[in-house]
C-alpha cells in the first residue's frame, strides 16, 4: 500500500527567497548550509523534491512538465540548528508551503548500479576541508568536496547515470572528487564515466537487481511569490 507523505508539519525556514534561475545557468549547485544561510542554485522542482526526500530525481514521477525543466535559485535562513536532518525537513516544509506539494511513495523493482571497489583497490584522496560537503558539476564533469561514498553514489545516480546507484564500497570517511568523462554522445572526447571512475579512483559500477523507492507527485504548483 502506498504511504502518504505529508510535509505540512515540517520545520520551516525563517525566511526564504525563491527566484527563477538566469538563462543558461549550469547546475544545480547545493551550497554548504550554515546557521544563517541555506542556498541552492539552478534546481528544478523535481530536483528539489529529490533533495528534500533524499532520493534521486529519476525517482520522482507524476508531476507536470515544468517541474522537470523550470529552474529556481533558493536562498533561505534556517530556523534553529542547521544540521543535515533539520535542513532537509525545512526544505520539505518549503515545498509544502510555497509549492503546495502533496505526494506519496511506492516501491518498484528496478535495475541499479552497485558502486564497488575495483580490482587493485581504491585510489581516493581523503578530504582536508573543514566544511562541506559541496558538490557541483554538469555534463562530463563532477567535482565534490568532503563527500562520502554514499553521497558520491547519489550524485552519480542523479547527475550522470539516471539510474539508482547504491554504495557498496564499504569505505568510510570523506573525500575530494574531481572526475571528468566523455558524454555518451561524444565518446571521442575521452573515457566513459565507467572507465574514468575505475582508472582514477579504483571504483567500479556493476549492474545489480534492486528495489527502489519512487515518489509520486499528487499535486504541485509553481512557487508563490517572495
Amino acid at each position: 500500500m502506498a504511504r502518504v507523505l505529508s510535509a505540512a508539519q515540517e520545520p520551516q525556514f525563517e525566511v526564504a527567497s525563491i527566484k527563477p534561475s538566469a538563462p543558461g545557468s549550469r547546475g544545480p549547485t547545493i551550497y554548504n548550509p550554515t546557521p544563517v544561510r541555506f542556498a541552492i542554485s539552478s534546481i528544478t522542482t523535481n530536483g528539489l523534491i529529490a533533495y528534500a526526500y533524499d532520493v534521486r530525481e529519476f525517482q520522482v514521477s507524476g508531476g507536470p512538465k515544468w517541474a522537470e525543466s523550470d529552474e529556481f535559485d533558493i536562498v533561505a535562513k534556517p530556523q534553529g540548528a542547521a544540521n543535515d536532518e533539520r535542513i532537509l525537513a525545512m526544505v520539505r516544509g518549503l515545498l509544502a508551503e510555497r509549492f503546495n506539494l502533496k505526494l506519496h511513495h511506492e516501491r518498484q523493482k528496478m535495475t541499479v548500479f552497485g558502486l564497488v571497489v575495483a580490482k587493485g583497490g581504491p585510489k581516493l584522496q581523503r578530504s582536508e576541508a573543514a566544511n562541506g560537503p559541496e558538490v557541483r558539476g554538469g555534463r562530463g564533469h563532477l567535482v565534490g568536496r568532503n563527500v562520502t561514498m554514499r553521497l558520491l553514489a547519489a550524485q552519480l545516480a542523479g547527475r550522470v547515470l539516471d539510474r539508482p546507484v547504491v554504495d557498496r564500497t564499504g569505505i568510510a570517511g570523506k573525500f575530494d572528487i574531481d572526475l571528468e568523462w566523455a558524454p555518451d554522445d561524444r565518446p571521442e572526447l575521452g573515457p566513459s564515466i565507467f572507465t574514468a571512475l575505475q582508472e582514477k579512483y579504483g571504483l567500479k559500477l556493476e549492474t545489480q537487481p534492486g528495489v527502489v523507492e519512487v515518489l509520486v507527485v499528487d499535486q504541485v504548483e509553481k512557487p508563490s511569490a517572495n
